[in-house]
Protein backbone atom coordinates (compact mmCIF):
# COMPACT_ATOMS: atom_id res chain seq x y z
CA UNK A 1 0.00 0.00 0.00
CA UNK A 2 2.94 2.30 0.93
CA UNK A 3 4.28 1.63 -2.63
CA UNK A 4 0.65 2.31 -4.39
CA UNK A 5 0.93 5.87 -2.68
CA UNK A 6 4.62 6.66 -3.32
CA UNK A 7 4.13 5.67 -7.29
CA UNK A 8 0.88 7.83 -6.97
CA UNK A 9 2.05 10.90 -5.45
CA UNK A 10 5.29 10.84 -7.87
CA UNK A 11 2.55 9.94 -11.24
CA UNK A 12 1.19 13.09 -9.61
CA UNK A 13 3.76 15.63 -9.05
CA UNK A 14 5.13 14.79 -13.11
CA UNK A 15 1.75 15.98 -13.97
CA UNK A 16 1.32 19.12 -11.86
CA UNK A 17 4.49 19.98 -13.49
CA UNK A 18 3.37 19.33 -16.80
CA UNK A 19 0.12 21.55 -16.22
CA UNK A 20 1.62 24.17 -14.61
CA UNK A 21 3.82 24.80 -18.16
CA UNK A 22 0.77 25.27 -19.85
CA UNK A 23 -0.62 27.69 -18.41
CA UNK A 24 0.21 31.39 -19.62
CA UNK A 25 3.47 32.53 -18.99
CA UNK A 26 5.36 29.80 -18.57
CA UNK A 27 7.54 28.82 -21.87
CA UNK A 28 10.61 27.01 -21.68
CA UNK A 29 10.85 27.66 -26.04
CA UNK A 30 11.33 31.23 -26.67
CA UNK A 31 10.71 31.89 -30.23
CA UNK A 32 13.41 34.49 -31.73
CA UNK A 33 12.83 36.37 -34.83
CA UNK A 34 14.46 35.72 -37.31
CA UNK A 35 17.41 37.61 -38.41
CA UNK A 36 16.74 40.28 -42.13
CA UNK A 37 20.53 41.38 -42.42
CA UNK A 38 23.60 39.09 -43.12
CA UNK A 39 27.34 39.76 -42.70
CA UNK A 40 29.47 39.78 -45.03
CA UNK A 41 33.08 39.10 -45.14
CA UNK A 42 35.43 39.98 -47.97
CA UNK A 43 38.72 38.22 -48.01
CA UNK A 44 41.64 40.01 -50.55
CA UNK A 45 44.85 38.01 -51.98
CA UNK A 46 47.28 39.63 -53.39
CA UNK A 47 48.90 37.80 -55.90
CA UNK A 48 50.71 37.47 -59.40
CA UNK A 49 49.93 34.55 -62.04
CA UNK A 50 47.37 33.31 -59.35
CA UNK A 51 50.28 33.54 -56.83
CA UNK A 52 50.23 34.21 -53.72
CA UNK A 53 52.60 37.78 -53.71
CA UNK A 54 55.97 37.75 -52.27
CA UNK A 55 57.73 41.31 -51.63
CA UNK A 56 61.03 42.15 -51.95
CA UNK A 57 62.26 38.96 -54.86
CA UNK A 58 62.78 39.91 -58.01
CA UNK A 59 60.65 36.74 -58.90
CA UNK A 60 57.72 37.98 -61.46
CA UNK A 61 57.94 38.63 -65.24
CA UNK A 62 55.30 40.51 -66.95
CA UNK A 63 54.11 40.23 -70.31
CA UNK A 64 56.32 42.36 -71.82
CA UNK A 65 59.10 40.20 -70.39
CA UNK A 66 60.03 42.89 -67.65
CA UNK A 67 61.66 41.13 -64.49
CA UNK A 68 60.70 43.13 -61.47
CA UNK A 69 59.55 43.19 -57.64
CA UNK A 70 57.87 44.16 -55.60
CA UNK A 71 58.83 46.19 -52.29
CA UNK A 72 55.63 48.28 -51.48
CA UNK A 73 51.86 47.44 -52.82
CA UNK A 74 49.01 49.54 -51.40
CA UNK A 75 46.06 50.57 -52.71
CA UNK A 76 42.56 51.53 -51.78
CA UNK A 77 39.01 49.64 -51.96
CA UNK A 78 36.09 51.30 -51.45
CA UNK A 79 32.32 51.46 -51.81
CA UNK A 80 31.57 47.73 -51.83
CA UNK A 81 28.42 47.49 -53.13
CA UNK A 82 25.84 44.05 -53.45
CA UNK A 83 23.61 44.32 -56.16
CA UNK A 84 20.61 42.98 -57.05
CA UNK A 85 19.15 41.72 -60.16
CA UNK A 86 16.59 44.39 -60.11
CA UNK A 87 19.19 46.98 -59.64
CA UNK A 88 18.80 47.41 -56.15
CA UNK A 89 21.96 47.40 -53.99
CA UNK A 90 23.45 48.01 -50.16
CA UNK A 91 26.35 49.86 -49.95
CA UNK A 92 28.93 48.95 -47.81
CA UNK A 93 30.27 52.65 -47.72
CA UNK A 94 33.82 51.67 -46.82
CA UNK A 95 37.11 52.86 -47.29
CA UNK A 96 39.87 50.20 -47.06
CA UNK A 97 43.39 50.76 -47.55
CA UNK A 98 44.82 47.11 -49.34
CA UNK A 99 48.27 46.27 -47.43
CA UNK A 100 50.25 43.39 -49.12
CA UNK A 101 52.87 43.89 -46.43
CA UNK A 102 49.46 43.83 -43.82
CA UNK A 103 47.81 40.32 -44.26
CA UNK A 104 44.87 42.32 -41.49
CA UNK A 105 44.35 44.81 -43.69
CA UNK A 106 43.30 42.42 -46.43
CA UNK A 107 39.81 41.74 -44.31
CA UNK A 108 36.90 43.71 -45.07
CA UNK A 109 33.82 43.39 -43.08
CA UNK A 110 30.47 44.90 -43.58
CA UNK A 111 26.97 44.48 -41.13
CA UNK A 112 23.33 44.68 -41.08
CA UNK A 113 23.79 43.71 -45.17
CA UNK A 114 20.07 42.92 -45.95
CA UNK A 115 19.48 39.14 -46.85
CA UNK A 116 18.62 38.44 -50.17
CA UNK A 117 19.83 37.20 -53.90
CA UNK A 118 22.82 39.72 -54.85
CA UNK A 119 23.96 39.11 -58.87
CA UNK A 120 26.56 41.75 -58.92
CA UNK A 121 29.82 42.71 -56.98
CA UNK A 122 30.81 46.43 -57.30
CA UNK A 123 33.59 48.41 -56.01
CA UNK A 124 36.10 51.08 -57.08
CA UNK A 125 39.83 51.21 -56.85
CA UNK A 126 40.40 54.39 -55.11
CA UNK A 127 38.58 57.01 -53.29
CA UNK A 128 35.44 58.51 -54.81
CA UNK A 129 35.53 62.64 -55.33
CA UNK A 130 33.46 63.15 -51.67
CA UNK A 131 36.79 61.83 -50.19
CA UNK A 132 39.07 62.43 -52.40
CA UNK A 133 39.82 66.25 -51.79
CA UNK A 134 39.86 66.29 -48.36
CA UNK A 135 42.71 66.07 -45.75
CA UNK A 136 40.31 65.72 -42.66
CA UNK A 137 39.90 62.28 -42.89
CA UNK A 138 40.16 59.13 -40.28
CA UNK A 139 40.39 55.89 -40.56
CA UNK A 140 42.66 54.08 -43.17
CA UNK A 141 41.93 57.37 -45.29
CA UNK A 142 44.31 59.29 -42.95
CA UNK A 143 46.91 60.96 -44.58
CA UNK A 144 49.71 59.42 -41.96
CA UNK A 145 49.86 56.26 -44.66
CA UNK A 146 51.41 58.06 -46.98
CA UNK A 147 48.75 57.52 -49.41
CA UNK A 148 48.57 61.31 -49.94
CA UNK A 149 49.38 63.82 -52.36
CA UNK A 150 49.91 67.19 -50.05
CA UNK A 151 50.87 68.96 -53.14
CA UNK A 152 48.24 67.80 -55.41
CA UNK A 153 45.08 67.39 -52.79
CA UNK A 154 44.10 63.87 -53.61
CA UNK A 155 44.58 60.64 -52.15
CA UNK A 156 47.29 58.09 -54.57
CA UNK A 157 44.80 55.29 -55.44
CA UNK A 158 47.71 52.21 -56.33
CA UNK A 159 50.94 52.27 -55.49
CA UNK A 160 53.74 50.20 -56.21
CA UNK A 161 57.40 50.79 -55.26
CA UNK A 162 60.18 48.39 -56.41
CA UNK A 163 62.67 47.74 -59.10
CA UNK A 164 63.18 45.93 -62.50
CA UNK A 165 66.13 44.61 -64.57
CA UNK A 166 65.91 46.65 -68.00
CA UNK A 167 66.85 45.66 -71.34
CA UNK A 168 70.59 45.83 -70.77
CA UNK A 169 70.42 43.59 -67.70
CA UNK A 170 70.54 46.88 -65.26
CA UNK A 171 68.60 47.20 -62.19
CA UNK A 172 66.71 50.53 -62.15
CA UNK A 173 63.90 51.92 -60.27
CA UNK A 174 60.35 50.94 -60.44
CA UNK A 175 57.04 53.29 -58.91
CA UNK A 176 54.00 53.86 -60.17
CA UNK A 177 51.66 55.79 -57.42
CA UNK A 178 48.33 56.25 -59.53
CA UNK A 179 46.02 58.57 -59.06
CA UNK A 180 43.64 61.75 -59.11
CA UNK A 181 39.66 62.04 -59.74
CA UNK A 182 39.73 60.67 -63.39
CA UNK A 183 41.58 57.65 -62.28
CA UNK A 184 38.93 56.29 -60.18
CA UNK A 185 38.52 52.60 -61.43
CA UNK A 186 34.89 50.71 -61.45
CA UNK A 187 34.67 47.17 -61.13
CA UNK A 188 31.70 44.92 -61.52
CA UNK A 189 32.16 41.25 -60.91
CA UNK A 190 28.72 38.58 -61.42
CA UNK A 191 28.30 36.78 -58.72
CA UNK A 192 25.64 34.13 -57.32
CA UNK A 193 25.02 34.81 -53.63
CA UNK A 194 21.87 34.59 -51.61
CA UNK A 195 22.17 36.17 -48.12
CA UNK A 196 19.78 34.20 -45.13
CA UNK A 197 20.81 35.55 -41.78
CA UNK A 198 24.60 34.13 -41.44
CA UNK A 199 28.04 35.48 -42.45
CA UNK A 200 29.12 35.21 -45.84
CA UNK A 201 32.73 35.34 -47.10
CA UNK A 202 33.91 36.22 -50.54
CA UNK A 203 37.17 35.48 -51.19
CA UNK A 204 38.66 38.26 -53.83
CA UNK A 205 41.85 37.91 -56.07
CA UNK A 206 43.86 40.92 -57.26
CA UNK A 207 46.42 39.95 -59.68
CA UNK A 208 49.08 42.14 -59.97
CA UNK A 209 50.62 40.79 -63.35
CA UNK A 210 46.99 42.10 -65.23
CA UNK A 211 47.17 45.65 -64.38
CA UNK A 212 50.85 45.18 -66.17
CA UNK A 213 49.70 42.80 -69.01
CA UNK A 214 45.65 43.13 -69.70
CA UNK A 215 44.29 44.68 -72.35
CA UNK A 216 47.37 46.77 -72.74
CA UNK A 217 50.72 45.72 -71.97
CA UNK A 218 53.11 48.08 -69.96
CA UNK A 219 56.84 47.63 -70.80
CA UNK A 220 58.95 48.86 -67.74
CA UNK A 221 61.70 50.20 -70.04
CA UNK A 222 59.13 53.09 -71.40
CA UNK A 223 57.29 53.19 -68.67
CA UNK A 224 58.61 52.84 -64.89
CA UNK A 225 57.94 55.98 -62.95
CA UNK A 226 54.63 58.13 -62.72
CA UNK A 227 52.80 60.42 -60.16
CA UNK A 228 50.17 60.57 -62.17
CA UNK A 229 50.87 64.65 -61.95
CA UNK A 230 50.54 66.50 -64.99
CA UNK A 231 48.72 65.92 -68.68
CA UNK A 232 51.70 64.01 -70.14
CA UNK A 233 50.49 61.29 -67.56
CA UNK A 234 46.81 61.20 -68.87
CA UNK A 235 47.62 58.34 -71.79
CA UNK A 236 49.37 56.02 -68.61
CA UNK A 237 46.34 56.86 -66.50
CA UNK A 238 43.76 55.54 -68.84
CA UNK A 239 45.50 52.15 -69.55
CA UNK A 240 46.22 51.65 -65.90
CA UNK A 241 42.51 52.45 -65.47
CA UNK A 242 41.20 50.23 -67.98
CA UNK A 243 44.09 47.15 -66.70
CA UNK A 244 43.12 47.87 -62.93
CA UNK A 245 39.29 47.33 -63.90
CA UNK A 246 40.32 43.40 -64.81
CA UNK A 247 42.48 42.73 -61.95
CA UNK A 248 40.36 41.38 -59.85
CA UNK A 249 38.41 37.79 -59.90
CA UNK A 250 35.69 35.79 -57.21
CA UNK A 251 37.77 32.42 -56.38
CA UNK A 252 35.30 31.28 -54.00
CA UNK A 253 32.33 32.51 -51.77
CA UNK A 254 31.40 30.59 -48.74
Amino acid sequence: MKKRLTIDLIYNLVLAGLLSCMLPGCENDTVYPLSTTSTLKINVSNTVNGTSLQLGQMAYTNVSGNNYQVDLLRYYLSNFSLVKSDSNYYNLRNYDLIDAENAESCKITGDNVPNGKYTYLCFYVGVDSTHNNSIDQTGDLDPLYGMFWPWNTGYIFFKHEGYYVDSLGSTNNLLFHYGTAPALVTVAIPVNIELSGSTCSIDLQFDLNSVYNTPTPIDFNVDNYHQSASGSERDWIETMKQNLSTAFTITAVH
